[in-house]
Formats: C-alpha cells, structure tokens, sequence
C-alpha cells in the first residue's frame, strides 16, 4: 500500500531563522505561529501531501501549574502537533514508527532530527531551503508564463492572424 507523502516541520527550529518570524516569536508568539502557519500552507505541495507542523508544547506561554498545550489539531489545511517533551523527540519517534519513512520529507537544521531521517532513509529539506520553497516555485510559474505567451506580436503575424480569423470589427 502507497502511503501518503508527509512533511514533518521542526516549527521553531525554522521559525528562529526566519528574518521576520524570529523577532516576532519573542514578542507575539500566538500572532508568530498563525503567520508561520499561513507561511508553511504556502510551501506544501498542492498534491494531497501532508503537512504536520510540530511546536515544543513546553514554549506555550500558561500558568506555571500546567504544562503547556499539548495534543493535535487542523489548522489552514495542516495537522498542528504541541508535543508534550519536544518537538525533536517527537518528530524522531514519527521517523523510527514510520511503515515507509521515504514518505517522509522532513524540515529542519536540527543535526540530531537529521541524522535519524537519514538512517531510516526519509527525505531532508533544511530550513534555508524549505524558506525558498515558494520564491522558487513562483519563479518557475513567472518562466512558463513568459514562455507559453509571447510579450508581442509582429506586423506579419497579425497579418496572419487576421487572415484567419477575418479583419477586425470596427469600434462603434
């Protein structure tokens, strides 16, 4: 049986290196992870991957009685883990329990995460790759865009085009 392609995202491993997030993860880090959210639904690809977004539970600003927010939810069309030790240890456990971790593509700098996904053979994009995602795949669609039509026309195709489809109408 195919599994489903997933992205694992060390979320404040690649935050911290985000030249806006960073900052404001020190200030407003609710407002941080929302845009951080919207930032990843953009980077994961369109085709039925999915994209599990895993935050240290223990970085949840509560009361000093609890632990911080733990559990799962679904957020912009991403699953969102707060794991309860950290998020490196969680990600690990996913990449060794994992039937196929060559569905797997993890997210992250983290040399120790690194190191597990590539003992059990899951994919690696690094933060600063995982960032240019978007830039790059917006630039490929500017090329196909530039090529597939033609910024003008000569006097001799519009000749030809008119030939086929008849003159112009005359404005009225």
């Amino acid at each position: 049986m195919a599994h489903r392609r997933e992205y694992l995202i060390d979320a404040y491993n690649v935050m911290f290196a985000h030249p806006q997030l960073g900052p404001l993860l020190r200030r407003d880090l609710e407002r941080a992870r929302e845009e951080f959210l919207a930032l990843v639904a953009m980077r994961i690809p369109a085709d039925g991957t999915l994209g599990v977004v895993v935050f240290d539970a223990t970085r949840d600003p509560r009361p000093v009685t609890e632990v911080g927010r733990t559990g799962r939810e679904n957020r912009r069309g991403l699953q969102v883990v707060f794991a309860r030790d950290s998020a490196d240890a969680w990600i690990q456990k996913r990449i060794r329990e994992h039937e196929d971790a060559s569905c797997l593509t993890i997210v992250t700098s983290d040399r120790e995460i690194l190191a597990t996904a590539r003992a059990h053979g899951a994919g690696i994009n690094r933060v600063s790759e995982f960032l240019q995602l978007a830039a790059r795949r917006n630039a490929r669609i500017r090329a196909l865009r530039n090529r597939e039509k033609p910024e003008h026309s000569s006097q001799r195709e519009i000749d030809e085009w008119e030939k086929l489809f008849g003159k112009p109408r005359e404005e009225e």
